[in-house]
Formats: C-alpha cells, sequence, structure tokens
C-alpha cells in the first residue's frame, strides 16, 4: 500500500500539552514519513501552540485546537476527532501521543492487517527508547488492574493503548469516543472493555512498531 493511496483516507489526532520538544519530533517523523498527511493538534496548555511551535515548517496539512487549559486526554481525543471528522470524514483516526518516535514506515502495515484480520482498531508493536518491548496489549486481572502483555497472546487480550492508536472512524464515533470521565488514564480501557462486550476484534499489529518515549507529557502534570 503506497503513501499516496492511504493518506486521503486517515487524519492523525495529536493531544499535547507541555511536550513541545516531543510534538516537534513526532512531527519531524510526520512530515518525513508521511508528508501532506492532515494532522490535528488539540493543545491542552493555555498558551497558543503558534506561539511555541512553527507550524509553518512542517510539510502536513496542521489544524490547530487551542483549548486554553487542560481539558484532559478523553476530551482532547474526541475533540480532535470532531475536527478531524470534519476533514473529509476519513475512514481511519490515528490517536499518537506527543512522545511517539518512528523512522520506519507502519501506518500502511497497521491498515492492511486492519483489513485482513476485519479488526476494527490496531496498534503498532510500542517499544521503550532501548528497544525493548513495552507491551503487546493488556489484561484486565479480576481485582481492576491492568498487565502489560510483553508477548502474543494469540488475540486474547482485553485492550490497547492509546498511545499509537489506529482505529475506524465509524466505530469511534459510534461508541461515543472516549468516556470524557477519565480525565487521564484509563480511557482506552474503558473504550476497549466496551468495544469487546460489543463483539468487536482488534489486536496488535506485530509487524511494525513505534518508539514510546513514555510520560513526555504526563511527568510535568501535577497530581490529578
Amino acid at each position: 500500500m503506497s503513501t499516496k493511496s492511504f493518506l486521503h483516507n486517515v487524519v492523525f489526532v495529536i493531544p499535547t500539552m507541555n511536550n513541545t520538544e516531543g510534538l516537534k519530533d513526532l512531527l519531524g517523523d510526520l512530515s518525513t514519513g508521511y508528508q501532506e498527511a492532515k494532522v490535528v493538534l488539540v493543545n491542552n496548555s493555555r498558551a497558543s501552540l503558534h506561539q511555541k511551535l512553527d507550524i509553518s515548517s512542517f510539510n502536513l496539512q496542521i489544524m490547530v485546537l487551542d483549548q486554553g487549559k487542560n481539558t484532559g486526554f478523553a476530551k482532547a481525543c474526541n475533540d480532535g476527532a470532531e475536527i478531524a471528522r470534519g476533514q473529509g470524514n476519513p475512514e481511519h483516526l490515528i490517536f499518537l501521543n506527543d512522545d511517539i518516535r518512528f523512522t520506519t514506515e507502519w501506518v500502511s502495515e497497521c491498515l492492511e492487517t486492519m483489513k485482513r484480520k476485519k479488526w476494527f482498531a490496531t496498534t503498532p508493536l510500542l517499544k521503550r527508547p532501548a528497544g525493548e518491548l513495552e507491551n503487546m496489549g493488556y489484561k484486565v486481572l479480576p481485582e481492576g488492574k491492568i498487565k502489560l502483555l510483553s508477548k502474543d497472546s494469540d488475540g486474547s487480550i482485553d485492550g490497547l493503548t492509546a498511545a499509537a492508536l489506529v482505529i475506524r472512524t465509524k466505530d469511534f464515533f459510534s461508541m461515543k469516543g472516549f468516556d470524557e470521565r477519565f480525565f487521564a488514564y484509563l480511557e482506552d480501557v474503558d473504550l476497549f472493555l466496551r468495544a469487546k462486550k460489543n463483539g468487536k476484534k482488534f489486536g496488535v499489529s506485530s509487524d511494525c512498531f513505534v518508539i514510546h518515549q513514555g510520560q513526555g507529557t504526563s511527568s510535568k502534570m501535577k497530581p490529578f
């Protein structure tokens, strides 16, 4: 699948707050690998993103949504998805944390895997900066805790992390997006528990990966 054949069917949605350097690096990766891709940046800081970043320096079609305050990850994603839906109603949304990095093309592999396996959502492998695997989805334990999986569990997973999530737009909106009562964290767990309850299929695209720097924004947030 060539870049040109699928970019008109996807929009990248990136919530951000204080991790300006991480966001700059991510946009550089997107600008190199997915030239002219549509990107919605949802800015959860008080200052306008245009004051902190030269948007025009990237070879991307970028729309900025300044929230004026920290509205939380779930609402930022939902608001960004609404903007993305207005940009030609793309077939897929791609949610990215602002601390994701990559050097290889991974989106087309995810889309091909979704089509082949009839999944409504997928993620690439998430690796840590040193190269070790971060997770291949997770299980929800009986006591309510989450166990990240470090190896393929033959599709027996309860959910995917939203750090680099590819999801069909119609399904995201049919489930009314992320529950905004989850201000930060666990919104993806809730989404996939609802999806699994409704019989939707999903999994990890294990033939591609991205690097998750980890807590690029959350480490700078005050306790909530």
